[in-house]
């Protein structure tokens, strides 16, 4: 259910922009209204709302709200670059500037990662945000300029099938790279509680290999007695 909530807004968005006839201005409606929806729904079921959904909504505001206001989609288009660099900004700060670790910050449970492999990964999240944030902008707004004979209708176009499921596909792709490295660089006990986190935190269990099961077994003792 949280899945679907979270996706609503962003296929309200696309259907809206295709079924309008490509109109910028009616799939901004759509998804401020949609987003106010999927909200309000999520409080309703779960009685909470993250700092982070409060946030993008409020960056949301920001940039429909002058949208609709003034009838100018730049606005718009540059939310997505916007919230990248707010995302890329609020992991500099408080994994460098403050000197806490924003996986427990935002969790409230101790991250298992070591914090000299965890600041690299931070790092490269950061860059990764920015570079999302530069090509969303020339996606918006250069692609005229770039290729010869692109008109700028067919630009939005590309820019819109970007910001739906482009951007998704590039963070979960980043994501998940960024997720092995990590694990590759942890020592056994770390990955047993690592993974012992991830299963409370989803409710599912991990599947379980050899590797595994000998890792978990070098730390009982029981097994060494054997």
């Amino acid at each position: 259910m949280k899945n679907l909530l979270n996706f609503l807004p962003v296929l309200c968005f696309f259907l809206t922009y295709k079924l309008a006839g490509n109109d910028l201005i009616m799939a901004t409606w759509a998804l401020l209204i949609s987003t106010g929806v999927a909200m309000g729904t999520y409080y309703a079921i779960y009685r909470v709302l993250s700092r982070f959904q409060i946030i993008l909504s409020i960056v949301l505001l920001i940039f429909a709200l002058p949208t609709i206001i003034f009838n100018n989609t730049d606005f718009i288009k540059y939310r997505v670059s916007a919230v990248n660099i707010i995302l890329a900004l609020t992991l500099i700060v408080i994994q460098f500037g403050f000197k806490k670790d924003i996986a427990q910050v935002l969790s409230g449970v101790k991250n298992p990662i070591p914090q000299a492999v965890w600041k690299k990964a931070t790092l490269a999240a950061a860059g990764f945000l920015v570079c999302c944030a530069v090509l969303n902008y020339v996606l918006a707004f250069r692609l005229p300029d770039l290729i010869s004979g692109m008109t700028p209708e067919a630009a939005e176009e590309i820019w819109v099938n970007y910001k739906t499921y482009g951007n998704g596909i590039l963070n979960f792709v980043f994501v998940m790279v960024l997720f092995f490295w990590m694990y590759s660089k942890l020592t056994p006990f770390e990955k047993q509680q690592l993974e012992n986190l991830m299963e409370s935190m989803t409710g599912k269990k991990l599947p379980r290999n050899g590797a595994a099961a000998g890792d978990s077994s070098d730390n009982d003792p029981d097994h060494k007695k054997k």
